[in-house]
């Protein structure tokens, strides 16, 4: 079993002197290679067999980006298991504005086409000034409403929600219940879970903890904008279900193998789309209901070598948590990059590969 990373935040092992053993050691390096802070957590049949930290703290809260989105995900199907809401309820039915906003064409749409990335909207307005504008609830709740389905050019098909997604989820959980989604999650997710390390937005106390941004190795030119954005103390205390959690590796590690035994996963991995390409983010995707599944090959941010039994969620290419049922892993991946750059999206998939391969061939032994 895995000791506590060290108090330099070097890496966590299972050998007397703390250092990870072999087979563990090189996934922790593979994952630190590109020169990213990282944390890498991994739990095979509840137990830590890696936890692991590469130039930060083992206590450092990261941004997960998207992979925020399961949370709440989590959230709306445990509503739904207690009959406070139908995932086949439209949104329009709880939320009017949401339905006649955008000339009404919106009214059709249900709980179930936004869980499954089936909008037709996939932002509401332009992205950037939403990304910018994130942080302000009331203001993207508006926006949201407003947006108008794209359906000439997304139809039917998968269309990836990178922001609106929580944004809508959230206001259909509160409008059912009368309840904030801050408070939900945590009576309904975290708590259950015995997650008490995870913050839908940085308290006072623990803000020293937060991991900044680095945009350093950044492909795109707006890397820079975006690190400072996510770097203000408003963004990173602010209300942002679809990509605003801060955790551990560690957190979202116990967040996945929680997943694994609870009731609602069958229905949260239920299969929405076949592996097509994705018409917003343009990669083959198999979307669940709520999470991304496995087995799309070389891009599969769950790993080339993942199953179609594997669920997880990417966030923007540098932070990632997944769990395999068939193997009982369950890992979670947070770095301190706002990337963009294909050598990190490629180095996740590597990093996948690499944990699922240490885990079949050598645990314990690793």
């Amino acid at each position: 079993m895995m000791t506590p990373s060290g108090p330099r935040g070097g890496p966590a092992g299972g050998s007397p002197d703390g250092n990870p053993g072999g087979g563990w050691r090189r996934v922790l390096e593979l994952a630190g290679s590109r020169g990213a802070s990282v944390q890498v957590a991994v739990l095979h049949g509840g137990i830590p067999v890696l936890d692991g930290t590469v130039r930060c703290r083992p206590d450092a809260l990261g941004w997960l980006f998207s992979a925020s989105k399961p949370f709440t995900a989590l959230l709306v199907h445990r509503l739904a298991r207690r009959g406070v809401l139908g995932l086949d309820d439209r949104v329009a039915d709880l939320w009017p504005a949401f339905g006649t906003g955008g000339g009404g064409s919106k009214a059709r749409t249900t709980v179930r086409d936004v869980l499954t990335h089936r909008t037709a909207v996939p932002t509401a307005g332009p992205y950037p000034a939403a990304v910018l504008a994130m942080h302000r609830l009331e203001e993207s709740v508006e926006r949201v409403a407003a947006g108008r389905r794209r359906a000439r050019r997304y139809g039917r098909a998968s269309a990836y929600q990178p922001l609106d997604f929580g944004f809508i989820l959230a206001e259909v959980a509160r409008r059912a219940t009368g309840r904030q989604w801050t408070e939900l999650l945590r009576e309904l997710v975290l708590a259950p879970a015995g997650l008490a390390d995870v913050h839908p937005g940085v308290p006072d106390a623990e803000l020293r903890r937060a991991l900044p941004i680095d945009a350093s190795a950044a492909a795109l030119p707006g890397g820079p904008i975006v690190a400072a954005v996510l770097n203000r103390r408003a963004v990173r205390q602010a209300v942002i279900p679809a990509a605003g959690i801060s955790t551990t590796a560690r957190q979202l590690a116990l967040f996945y193998h929680h997943l694994l035994t609870a009731p609602e996963r069958p229905a949260l991995c239920a299969p929405s789309s076949d592996g097509a390409r994705d018409a917003w983010t343009r990669l083959p995707t198999r979307w669940g209901t709520g999470v991304q599944l496995g087995g799309t090959g070389r891009w599969c941010p769950l790993g080339e070598s993942s199953t179609v039994r594997s669920f997880g969620h990417n966030g923007s290419d540098v932070c990632l948590g997944w769990a395999d049922p068939d193997l009982d892993l369950a890992v979670g991946i947070v770095t301190d990059r706002a990337s963009g750059h294909p050598a990190d999206k490629r180095l996740l998939v590597r990093v996948s590969d690499a944990i699922r391969t240490c885990a079949v061939d050598h645990v314990p032994r690793c």
